[in-house]
This record gives C-alpha cells, sequence and structure tokens, in this order.
C-alpha cells in the first residue's frame, strides 16, 4: 500500500501517458517511492520531456500521496497495480498495458472467462431483447460479461447477466466517481455490489469523448470475444471490435434487418469475416468456449419461456404478421378479416406474453 500511494498520486498527475514510462521508471528508480522523492531529471527514461517532469516536481509540492490515496478509498474505490498478482491476466497481452486500474467490486472478475457485448446507444426493440437474451444465458453458464455502461446495448447485458445471478464488468470511460450517463446510476450500484466496475482513469476524470475509444481496448482486452449486437455503419462498438482484432479477440455479429440502419454494422462485419450468432449456443460451440460446454448443456433451460400452447385464436393473421420489428395496429387491420375484434385478441396475446405493445400503438413479438 505504501508503494501505491506514490503511484497513485504520480498517476494522477501523469494519467495515461504513465503508462508508457512505468516500465522505464520502476527499472531505473527501483521504486516509485524513489520516483517521488527524486528531484533528478531521469535523462535515461525515454519519452519524458524536461517540461513534463518539471511540472511533476511542482505538483509534488501540493499533493500528499497519503491524503490523496486516502480520499480515493474513502469513496469505495480501490486501485490494482499491473504487478500485483490479481491484475487481469488477459491485460498484461494488450497494447497500452494499464499500469493502474481503479475497480469497485469483486476484482477476482476480471480473470474469469469473459465475453463482451457491446452495441447502439440507440436499440431497437429486437436489439434490447437479443442482447438480454444472449447475456442473461451465458452468464448464467459461467460468463462474465463485460461492457461499456452506456446508454442501450451496454446497460441492458450488464442489467441482465445480473438478473440471471451472472457476473458482469463494467468499464467506464470517466473516473468511478463521475458516472456516466447518470441515468445508469442504478445499474452501477447493482454491478459494484455483485460484480466488477473498472476505469483506468483516475477519480475526478469527466466522461471526455477521446476516453471512450481508449477504454475501448480495456473492454475487449478482458475478453475472449466481443459480440455485437446492433451498431451503426460508424459506430464506436466498432472500435472495440478494432481492438478486439489487434488482440488477437474473437469477433461475433448479430443479424439484423438489412433495412434497419442499427444492423448495418453487424452485416458489415459479417460480410468482413466475423461469425454470425442467432443464439447463445452459437458462442458456446466456438472453440474457444467448448471447454464449458457440459455446464451450458446443465444450464440451457435456464431462463427459457414455458412453451405456450396457441389456441385457434391466437393462431390468426395477427400473431403470424407480427415480427421482432414494430407494426402499426392500422397495419394489423389491414391484415385481419374480423377487424371489430382486433383489439380484444391484441390483449389476449399480450396478456399470455406472446406480445408487447409500444409506444404509439406499435406491436412485436416478445
Amino acid at each position: 500500500m505504501k508503494e501505491k500511494k506514490y503511484l497513485a498520486a504520480m498517476h494522477k498527475y501523469f494519467g495515461l501517458q504513465l503508462n508508457k514510462y512505468y516500465t522505464g521508471l520502476l527499472s531505473h528508480y527501483g521504486s516509485f517511492e524513489e520516483v517521488w522523492k527524486t528531484n533528478a531529471y531521469p535523462d535515461k527514461v525515454l519519452g519524458i520531456s524536461r517540461d513534463l517532469w518539471n511540472g511533476f516536481i511542482d505538483m509534488r509540492k501540493k499533493l500528499d500521496p497519503e491524503k490523496y490515496l486516502s480520499g480515493v478509498m474513502e469513496k469505495g474505490i480501490r486501485i490494482i497495480s499491473r504487478d500485483d498478482e490479481d491484475f487481469p491476466n488477459l491485460l498484461l497481452h494488450i497494447y497500452n498495458i494499464p499500469c493502474i486500474l481503479y475497480y469497485c467490486g469483486d476484482v477476482s472478475f476480471s480473470n474469469k472467462d469473459a465475453l463482451a457485448i457491446v452495441g447502439t446507444r440507440k436499440p431497437t426493440y429486437y436489439g434490447l431483447k437479443q442482447a438480454r437474451i444472449f447475456s442473461g444465458r451465458l452468464s448464467g453458464c459461467g460468463l462474465v460479461i463485460a461492457s461499456g455502461l452506456a446508454r442501450g446495448i451496454d446497460v441492458a447485458a450488464h442489467e441482465a447477466a445480473l438478473d440471471n445471478g451472472g457476473k458482469t464488468i463494467a468499464v467506464l470511460g470517466s473516473g468511478l466517481d463521475v458516472l456516466y450517463p447518470r441515468e445508469n446510476r442504478k445499474a452501477f450500484d447493482r454491478i459494484t455490489e455483485y460484480g466488477l466496475a473498472l476505469s483506468e482513469f483516475p477519480p475526478g476524470t469527466p466522461p471526455l469523448k477521446r476516453n471512450f475509444p481508449i477504454r475501448n481496448r480495456i473492454i475487449s482486452g478482458l475478453s475472449l470475444g466481443v459480440l455485437v449486437i446492433e451498431a451503426q455503419a460508424r459506430s464506436g462498438s466498432l472500435i472495440t471490435v478494432d481492438c478486439a482484432l489487434e488482440q488477437g479477440r474473437e469477433v461475433y455479429a448479430l443479424p439484423g434487418c438489412v433495412s434497419s440502419p442499427q444492423s448495418i454494422g453487424p452485416l458489415r462485419l459479417i460480410q468482413n469475416g466475423a461469425k454470425p450468432v442467432i443464439c447463445p449456443e452459437d458462442i458456446m460451440e466456438e472453440e474457444v468456449f467448448q471447454y464449458n460446454s457440459g455446464l451450458f448443456a446443465e444450464n440451457g433451460k435456464q431462463g427459457e419461456k414455458e412453451k405456450v400452447t396457441l389456441d385457434s385464436t391466437e393462431k390468426s393473421a395477427i400473431l403470424n404478421t407480427l415480427s421482432w420489428e414494430p407494426v402499426h395496429v392500422d397495419y394489423l387491420m389491414n391484415k385481419v378479416e374480423n377487424k371489430e375484434d382486433i383489439f380484444h385478441e391484441l390483449l389476449i396475446l399480450e396478456l399470455k406474453g406472446l406480445i408487447k405493445q409500444l409506444p404509439g400503438k406499435y406491436y412485436v413479438r416478445a
């Protein structure tokens, strides 16, 4: 802990630049305590300019490392360094290895087998449902679900994992004490209690736009593979895919409607060689996950809906017409003969959990 207070204080000043100086400084001085105490410019440590070093010397006069670390810990935030035994092993083999991670929750989850599930912040009903299905089933079979706690697909994946008794890791693009987006506070609190929230940004770091592409390499780096549920042609989720490919991770994509802008990203990925998946079993049958197939088979029925036997009314043109894409009630009216009973039939189907009504009198299969 004595060494960590100096490392944390230095990280507050250097930020992510410390990643590239970490090994050189430690090798040159032997410890970060010695780095903190020296005044000599480390001319043998490549990459640190004199101006940057002089700014560090000035900063030391204003910051007490022990008080700084105590303040961090009072917020419920803990730190782990690259040389700690429980540092995420997979992150030691990626480009730009983090020298320090801040976390809330159980850090041991970062060394368990994980799948990253990412996607658009503005998903369709289909995308949200599939994110919950994949995350719920796979987390129930022992995989940790990693994502970025963004709106849409990310938070749906986190919540589905927790709802099914699984584990999840949220990697933030800000300090852990500066939650973004704020609307995900409830999900964040659940994650820190039952899962793990991580960030390589020091506490107090705002959610700057440039931070999110940087953090994406951590999401993919923690995982054995990345699944893209929905993403537009130009999407931050595709940056995570680029990171995954650079790191030698598997990439999976969920096909969607070719006319939906949210499906263009996954469809293009499939064109370029990503594996298309249509159910959680497709993930578990992959070689990287096969060793866990027995567990999957044992728990495969968990979370499945009971099969419902439809009567003649429910086998009507209404159910046959509905799909994962929203359909307006006016469209349904043109597909049935008995228009007077349409709302009664819709109500029956909704009560049985077979369909769902969306705002604006749109309906989809559930």
